[in-house]
């Protein structure tokens, strides 16, 4: 009767473990770009001891906000599949926020389909959908923050490669996920289109598989549909700058804590350029990825001798404040709802799902 578990578990650790290696070394590689950047992982006591009382729980009571609007907002790419308690968008988003910030590769992205699919009974596909219209649209609004930064705020001379190409990369960035929004938008006009297209073709070859795959699409134009409703799509809108800008607000906050003078329009440019840098492969914790994307940001505004130095307090704080309160945000309701971690890497069959709490 046991059977099974092995099974489950080994297939598990065949599909992670792979990539956890590989992220594990891009993750080192990557701390160590930053570590040579002039920047320790790890600043010294007498560099803490520069940082103001309040800078903590500030970033803190800041980031609870950021993380609560960032989880919120997700109700309105749902709602054209299914309403779900408030209560339940908050917990199954910090989960999914939880499993993208640890599992390697962005293996964790799956992670808000799958649940949803268990606790709801959503089709993974429709949540696929909702989380490819959250990531585009996060991709174009950071990706417009670079660019603005490029030609409203002076940047300083500055040795470092990357540093010096962030423009490129900004506007790179800022072009692809355009392009993704607008093939986005095609996809709905013409979503019957792509049904009837995939039925026809590949029902040439293999009816029974056309037919699965035409329903997937359908269920993935139900994820997207949100974007087609203007007052859906002018809130999820709304709140995501909101968010996104609460995050700015908080990066700020830090900053100056910790004696560096970034003005607000600096932390939109440094947020930008983070959430383009961790766009890359990275180990478990986005660890590396985060480290140097705050580094090249810093460069781009600040004297070295200042970012080594209180930039360096800046970056192990930030990313240790998020490091734990994800975690926390995660594991919690993750263990109340007595969910298996391996659950949320692989779409459930429809005998796994239990009925959603009363």
């Amino acid at each position: 009767m046991n059977s099974p578990t092995p099974v489950s578990q080994k297939s598990f650790a065949q599909r992670v473990l792979p990539k956890l290696l590989v992220s594990l070394v891009l993750g080192g590689l990557f701390a160590w770009v930053a570590s040579r950047g002039g920047v320790p992982l790890l600043p010294s006591r007498e560099a803490f001891a520069q940082v103001k009382w309040w800078a903590v729980p500030g970033y803190i009571l800041a980031l609870a906000v950021t993380h609560f609007v960032r989880a919120t907002r997700w109700r309105f790419l749902i709602a054209p599949v299914k309403h779900v308690p408030l209560k339940e968008v908050v917990a199954i988003n910090w989960i999914g926020f939880f499993a993208i910030f640890v599992m390697p590769l962005r293996l964790g992205e799956l992670a808000r389909p799958a649940l949803s699919k268990i606790r709801e009974g959503i089709p993974i596909s429709a949540g696929v959908g909702t989380v490819a219209v959250e990531r585009i649209l996060d991709g174009l609004i950071t990706s417009a923050c670079v660019a603005w930064a490029i030609f409203a705020l002076p940047r300083l001379p500055t040795t470092d490669p990357i540093a010096r190409n962030v423009p490129y990369y900004g506007m790179l960035a800022l072009t692809v996920f355009a392009c993704a929004f607008v093939a986005l938008g095609l996809f709905l006009w013409q979503r019957n289109f792509a049904v009837k297209l995939t039925e026809i073709t590949v029902g040439l070859v293999a009816p029974k598989l056309a037919r699965t795959l035409a329903e997937k699409i359908d269920q993935v134009a139900l994820g997207v549909r949100s974007i087609a409703d203007i007052k859906l799509a002018s809130g999820f809108l709304f709140e995501s700058l909101l968010y996104w800008a609460l995050n700015a607000a908080g990066m700020w906050l830090l900053a100056w804590g910790c004696g560096i003078p970034m003005s607000p329009g600096h932390a939109v440019a440094v947020m930008g350029v983070l959430a383009i840098g961790i766009l890359l492969p990275a180990g478990p914790g986005l660890f590396g990825t985060f480290q140097l994307g705050i580094l090249v940001g810093l460069k781009l505004y600040f004297p070295e001798q200042l970012v080594s130095a209180a930039g360096g307090v800046y970056i192990f704080l930030l990313y240790g404040i998020q490091l734990t309160g994800i975690c926390l945000a995660g594991i919690i309701p993750l263990y109340a709802m007595q969910v298996r971690f391996s659950d949320l890497v692989r779409a459930p069959g429809p005998k796994t799902i239990p009925p959603p709490p009363a």
